[in-house]
């Protein structure tokens, strides 16, 4: 009898607070230093007001970052106690066994040989301890604070640059855009070990929702600031009556768009607050662009409504790609993409998108003839989105489809007629009752060759694709007949990331060409019903880059099938998903490309 405690989930959440921690600290010259650019030109009553929203800011953070080392050193020890007690465990069963063989011993002996057994056991083989170790319990606790943003001195004026203002605003969304993927990290890894460690007594679990509630505080400061930064511009940056700073200050989106917006939120809960908030299509193209930005991004809002918002933010890259680049804070992080790759992007997904709808023109029924961008903004400083070839709401086949290093939005249209070519396929392959849907999801950094034998960006990357599977569940209501999931050489390591963490189970998942899986990551840990796996002979990359990682094809539970030629297809010649030249792993008249789209279909290779 064992106990129920996972040691690859407690391993995941302490890494996990250890990483989202230290950053937290490392963010506190950035902020202190953006703030004191703001203040400069800034006085009267607002600016008092400014500097004291940043005392608790700046204490919630280092709180929070305390917080989270703290849940680590505890899960340290109850890691320890779990090995403990699996000893004694053991150590008892053992003894059990030789005790049993003892007892034949005495009955074939008789009464004179008793004592003497009795004597020996309890000497050189002492039973072990029938007091079982108690595990520690786990305390995740952090509440934020709120902060004060009315001026209550109506009766002077405050004065300050808006342009500096706005500096401010920008760099410290940029920030907090990290953090929140770094939420939903902690989230994703804190229910992944409630569930799977329930021999650990939790004695508080605020820290969750209260890391959600300290950075929807920054957003609230942020919008705080812009509102005050756009009256500024408006007077044409002369001082202004804290009357009227109290007035713009105050005015807010409604309580049900904050709290749809809310970043602390959980797929289901956003669907649950978009579902009472009753907005329609036109209520979500009304909606102001940066609010549009946000709400592009949320997972377990439909599809179809992502969609308008999506290719709203799109359309205003295309036209003003200066403007968006700030308003998405890539100026002002760390290694983000440049100005003019981003206009390159931007222009490669609107292409994209155009061939997506074309091609959607031509969908056979009862698949919905659609094309949906879901999701386009920010990761990690790089452009991210999904682009669906059918009906994502709908559809009772999803597919998702994780690409691997080097890609990036502006691959989008090779994506895209690889999908196609996925549904087409499918759709043949099934019963002509099914509808298909198809995603290129290009939800994450990829990273370049360099970065390959890393793992952070599959951590990152995994968290994103977590969320995004969640979302696809809770925005319908219920899961899809069939939902599968695709990985392409570092799509497929980003994937098996993913898979751990989701709440929602997945019924297959497909590796092809992967760069592996960690040690940490097997069958058993993933929440599919079926995995499988294939690598042409002709791939050499994908052999290069597993280094340090497994084969998922060497794993038990994997089920492999070929990727050579075949009766009517063909051998994959190299690595790509989908060459001009050369066949790649989804190129139509691929052997592999065949068999993905039957276990789409019917889910059996």
């Amino acid at each position: 009898m064992g106990i129920e405690f996972d040691d690859a989930a407690a391993s995941r959440l302490i890494a996990c607070a250890v990483e989202v921690a230290m950053p937290l600290r490392a963010s506190a010259w950035p902020r202190r230093s953006g703030a004191e650019a703001a203040l400069h030109d800034f006085d009267g009553a607002y600016a008092r007001l400014f500097e004291a929203a940043r005392v608790p800011e700046s204490e919630d953070r280092v709180r929070l970052a305390k917080a989270l080392e703290a849940l680590a050193d505890q899960l340290r020890i109850v890691q320890r106690q779990a090995d403990a007690e699996r000893k004694r465990l053991a150590d008892t069963a053992a003894w059990q066994e030789r005790e049993a063989d003892r007892d034949l011993v005495r009955v074939g002996a008789g009464l004179t040989m008793q004592p003497v057994l009795d004597w020996s056991s309890a000497v050189f083989d002492p039973k072990p301890s029938s007091a079982p170790h108690r595990p520690s319990p786990v305390s995740a606790t952090f509440r934020a604070r709120s902060r004060r943003r009315t001026g209550g001195a109506s009766g002077g004026r405050s004065s300050a640059d808006p342009a500096r203002l706005r500096q401010f605003t920008a760099t410290a969304r940029a920030q907090d855009s990290s953090t929140e993927q770094d939420l939903a990290r902690v989230r994703n890894a804190w229910v992944a070990f409630t569930s799977r460690c329930s021999w650990v007594p939790i004695d508080g679990a605020t820290l969750p929702g209260g890391f959600g509630d300290y950075l929807a505080e920054n957003t609230d400061d942020a919008a705080w600031i812009d509102r005050i930064a756009a009256a500024f511009s408006t007077a044409g940056g002369g001082p202004l009556a804290n009357a009227a700073l109290d007035a713009a200050g105050a005015s807010t989106l409604p309580p049900g768009l904050q709290r749809l917006l809310d970043p602390s939120l959980t797929p289901a809960e956003v669907a649950a607050a978009w579902a009472a908030l009753g907005f329609t299509a036109a209520d979500v193209r009304a909606l102001p662009l940066t609010t549009q930005m946000q709400f592009a991004g949320l997972d377990g809002v439909p599809a179809a409504q992502r969609d308008i918002a999506s290719r709203a933010v799109l359309s205003a890259a295309v036209r003003d790609p200066e403007r968006l680049y700030r308003l998405l804070g890539l100026p002002y992080t760390y290694g983000a993409v440049g100005l003019e790759e981003f206009r390159e992007q931007v222009i490669a997904l609107r292409d994209g998108l155009r061939d997506a709808d074309d091609l959607a023109r031509n969908i056979l029924r009862p698949s919905t003839a659609v094309a949906q961008l879901v999701g386009f903004g920010v990761s990690n400083g790089a452009l991210v989105a999904g682009v669906v070839v059918g009906d994502l709401d709908t559809a009772s086949n999803v597919t998702v489809n994780v690409p691997g290093a080097m890609t990036t939005l502006g691959s989008t249209g090779e994506k895209v007629r690889a999908a196609n070519g996925l549904l087409t396929a499918a759709s043949r392959k099934g019963t002509g009752k099914d509808s298909f849907a198809v995603v290129s999801w290009l939800g994450y950094r990829a990273p370049g060759v360099i970065q390959v034998p890393h793992q952070d960006r599959a951590t990152a990357g995994g968290s994103n694709l977590a969320s995004f599977l969640d979302g696809i569940h809770d925005s319908r209501g219920a899961a899809p007949r069939s939902l599968t999931v695709l990985g392409h050489s570092y799509g497929s390591t980003t994937a098996a990331e993913a898979l751990a963490q989701t709440r929602h189970r997945v019924d297959s998942f497909v590796t092809y060409g992967s760069v592996g899986f960690t040690d940490t990551t097997t069958p058993e840990h993933l929440n599919v019903d079926r995995v499988y796996a294939t690598e042409g002979s002709a791939d050499r990359t994908a052999d290069f880059g597993r280094i340090g990682r497994t084969d998922p094809r060497d794993l038990p539970d994997v089920s492999t099938f070929s990727a050579e030629a075949a009766h009517g297809s063909k051998a994959v010649t190299g690595h790509d998903m989908y060459p001009d030249s050369g066949v790649g792993y989804l190129s139509r008249d691929a052997t592999s490309q065949q068999t993905i789209a039957k276990i789409i279909a019917t889910g059996k290779p």
